[in-house]
Formats: C-alpha cells, structure tokens, sequence
C-alpha cells in the first residue's frame, strides 16, 4: 500500500508538533496519513470504538455528545486519543463543519508518537488533562443547578 507522507512544513505549523525539532519532524512525516473530509462527515461516531488518532491540518468540525455541540474544533486540535488510549468507545461524534485536511494515525502509529515523540506525548497529555477538567467542571455545574 503506498503511503501518504505527511508534509513537513505543513506540520511544523501545527502546534501539537510545534515542540519538534527538524530531525523529528522528519521521522514524523513518515508517520500517519493525509486524509481529506468533506462537509458534514462524520470522523468518529460516540460509542464506536476508535481506532484513529486525527489531528487536524486544515478546517473545523464540531464535537457532538448526544445531540448537544460541546466544543468545536480547528486547524492543529485533535481528537481521538482517549479511546484509543484505554480501549473504550468513542465518548463523542466528531462531525466536519468545513471540508478538511487532517493526518490520520493509526494505533501503532499513535503509541509510537507518544512513546518517540516527548514534545508530542506531552501536548496529548496536557489537552487530555484540560478536557478532563473541563468535563468535571459541566458535571460540577450540573449538580447544584440540579
């Protein structure tokens, strides 16, 4: 299968991989692929299980838990690495706003960014934190409204 190797200036761009020097942006452009999305594609649907890493390059797409929009994300956010992380289903459906270029990795590739790649295992880290205090801070709000 021929491969889509991701461009290297395209991702020096991106803030996930802004922590990357050259010699490892090299090693990255070999990993992932390069996928376009149309409008109103789904990218991942909540309780499926995930088996891609996004990160996108170009374009927005909307977060959606149930039928409620809870965040909308653009060029350099991703998704995708909590179910892939501990193996369970999707907690959301990710839906493009926008046409869309995003770099897909798969599992292996996305272990290999986290395990190789500090910079990069230490912005997952760091979003995967903020979505968790954000989720606990709607859940706090929730209960004494309720």
């Amino acid at each position: 299968m021929l491969r889509n190797m991701v461009p290297l200036e395209s991702l020096r761009k991106l803030e996930i991989f802004s922590g990357c020097d050259d010699k490892l942006l090299r090693r990255l452009s070999k990993l992932g692929t390069e996928v376009h999305a149309k409008t109103r594609q789904v990218l991942a649907r909540e309780g499926l299980p995930g088996r891609e890493f996004y990160v996108i390059s170009e374009g927005s797409a909307e977060v959606m838990v149930g039928d409620q929009v809870v965040a909308t994300l653009s060029t350099g956010e991703f998704f995708g690495e909590m179910a892939l992380v501990d193996g369970k289903p999707r907690s959301a459906t990710v839906v493009a706003c926008t046409p869309m270029t995003l770099y897909v990795f798969d599992p292996r590739e996305f272990f290999t960014l986290v395990s190789d790649f500090p910079p990069v295992a230490r912005r997952i880290l760091k979003e995967m934190a903020e979505r968790l205090r954000i989720a606990q801070e709607a859940t706090r709000t929730e209960r004494t409204a309720g």
